[in-house]
């Protein structure tokens, strides 16, 4: 705040007053200069007060802003780690059934290797029961033929001793008819 402004005490009416009233027009000056100043002030403290509530306004709704964020972060990360337990429980779901089903196809497995082997073990008994029968057969095969064609090789000799000895007989009697005619 300035003193009395210069002009004042350099122009012809600022001489021609006296002391008394220099000094009110100072004094009023002053007070102008106060009041411009109060006004001033108080338009600054206004301002500063609107400033003020904006401010806590605007951090307020940060506040309000940064809560609900927070709190729907929060509620996505709960619905991720539900879907993180379902999608683990189903996973060991499918790792369960997995398990029983690989245990249900080893028992199956197992079992028809089993049966195969006892079917296998069944095959090979009758086949070597039917070989034994077809050796037996054939060997009675090989003896009932043996037996024929020794029959067949005796009757066929008993037949050329008949033949022979009817041949003889023919003989005799066509030479006994040629000495007798």
């Amino acid at each position: 705040m300035s003193a009395a402004p210069s002009t004042a005490t350099n122009s012809p009416v600022a001489e021609s007053l006296t002391a008394e009233e220099r000094l009110e027009k100072v004094e009023l000056l002053w007070a102008e200069e106060r009041v411009r100043n109060q006004r001033q002030l108080a338009d600054i403290n206004a301002e500063t007060a609107q400033l003020k509530e904006t401010i806590n306004a605007l951090r307020d709704s940060m506040e309000q802003a940064r809560i609900g964020e927070q709190e729907r972060i929060q509620r996505a990360v709960a619905a991720t780690d539900d879907e993180m337990r379902q999608l683990k429980a189903t996973a060991n779901a499918l790792r369960d059934q997995l398990e029983m089903q690989k245990a249900g196809e080893s028992e199956r497995t197992q079992r028809a290797i089993a049966e195969s082997s006892a079917e296998l073990v069944q095959l090979k008994a009758a086949i070597g029961a039917l070989r034994d029968e077809l050796e037996r057969q054939k060997a009675g095969e090989n003896e009932r033929t043996q037996k024929a064609l020794a029959q067949a090789t005796a009757e066929t000799v008993q037949l050329k001793a008949s033949i022979d000895a009817l041949r003889g007989r023919l003989d005799e009697l066509r030479e006994k008819a040629g000495a007798d005619a």
